[in-house]
């Protein structure tokens, strides 16, 4: 008789979509804290053959090292901080993203937080539900038609942001070192060389930037000081692109108007962070990428490339291409079955 057919762990941290469940569940055993109840079983990160990955856990070295049996870890969405995929690499273990799961979904909600605080509708929101029905000062808006909008960096996200924004007829310019003026030009923004360029007299600053050493901090006094006077600062990117303090002082100073920020320094935040209590900032919790359409891309996408590699299949999500070479070979006990071979089964 055979041996019976044991299958590669997946752990994750990750509340999957149900269509990633479904994608995955017939190749693998599922494991981790946030799973639907009777779905997940047995199973630690050092007996996992793969991770699907949220933005929580520290993935480095030392994480790697209690995983001999780990060949891939994917990690949602567009951004990797907590991800070391040189770390991964050197460990012959191929590390992936989702990148473009978060576009539509990231841009609308970018958009969204312009309109809602030049409109001021959070004061609007809270005084009339007090019983305070009042329009004056204090819910006077202003229309984005007509107004700069300045992107710090110039992705996937920031050309979706850029194409939405041009039909509420708003100026776009955009900064980004990694693109030719050319290539900015070509997508109907004005290209800056420089980023005070890009600022300087600006009505709305959007940040698309992703998070480096060299980028934190990115926007701090100087920067601000660039501004239009009562300008909106929004960031759906990465929070320690903003220097805080900076933007605080720029509130209570009426530089800013108001801001936007859905993602900070330190996650989850910390009670007493007067940024996040302030009363003209609209402050939500990373939460810019969470629809359900958004989360069925990057969970199914993430599902699918994971499933490849225990194939031994080449993906495109790879972050860094050099690991292919250097992975694991195999799959723990059994090989996930080829995308032809499951179909025809």
């Amino acid at each position: 008789m055979p041996a019976p057919t044991i299958l590669p762990l997946l752990w994750t941290d990750v509340p999957l979509h149900a269509d990633a469940l479904a994608l995955v569940t017939p190749h693998v055993r599922l494991a981790g804290p946030n799973l639907p109840a009777g779905i997940a079983g047995p199973g630690e990160i050092a007996a996992a053959d793969a991770v699907i990955a949220g933005a929580q856990r520290r993935w480095d070295a030392a994480a790697f090292s209690t995983a001999p049996r780990l060949h891939v870890i994917a990690r949602t969405g567009i951004g990797y901080d907590n991800v070391d995929v040189p770390a991964a690499t050197a460990a012959g273990i191929c590390a992936l993203n989702t990148p473009e799961a978060p576009t539509e979904s990231t841009a609308e909600f970018a958009i969204t937080l312009m309109l809602a605080v030049t409109r001021r509708l959070p004061v609007a929101d809270r005084q009339s539900k007090a019983g305070d029905w009042r329009l004056d000062a204090s819910v006077l808006g202003h229309d984005l038609a007509e107004k700069t909008l300045a992107l710090v960096g110039f992705g996937r996200i920031a050309r979706r942001v850029a194409e939405i924004a041009r039909a509420l007829r708003m100026r776009v310019r955009a900064h980004d070192p990694f693109m030719t003026p050319a290539t900015i030009a070509a997508a109907n923004a004005e290209p800056c060389a420089t980023l005070d360029e890009l600022l300087r007299g600006a009505d709305v600053v959007s940040l698309h930037a992703p998070f480096t050493p060299a980028t934190r901090g990115l926007i701090g006094p100087a920067q601000l000081a660039l501004l239009a006077p009562g300008a909106i600062l929004i960031n759906t990117a990465r929070g320690p692109l903003l220097d805080e303090t900076a933007v605080l002082a720029a509130l209570e100073s009426g530089r800013l108007r108001g801001a936007g920020i859905d993602v900070w320094a330190r996650e989850p935040i910390d009670a007493g962070n007067p940024l996040f209590h302030h009363p003209r900032v609209l402050a939500t919790p990373h939460m810019a990428a969470f629809t359900d359409e958004g989360r069925r891309r990057s969970h199914t996408a993430a599902a699918a490339g994971v499933l490849a590699v225990l194939r031994g299949e080449r993906t495109p999500l790879l972050i860094d291409p050099a690991a292919w070479d250097r992975r694991k070979r195999g799959s723990g006990p059994t090989a996930v079955p080829s995308a032809a071979a499951s179909q025809s089964a």
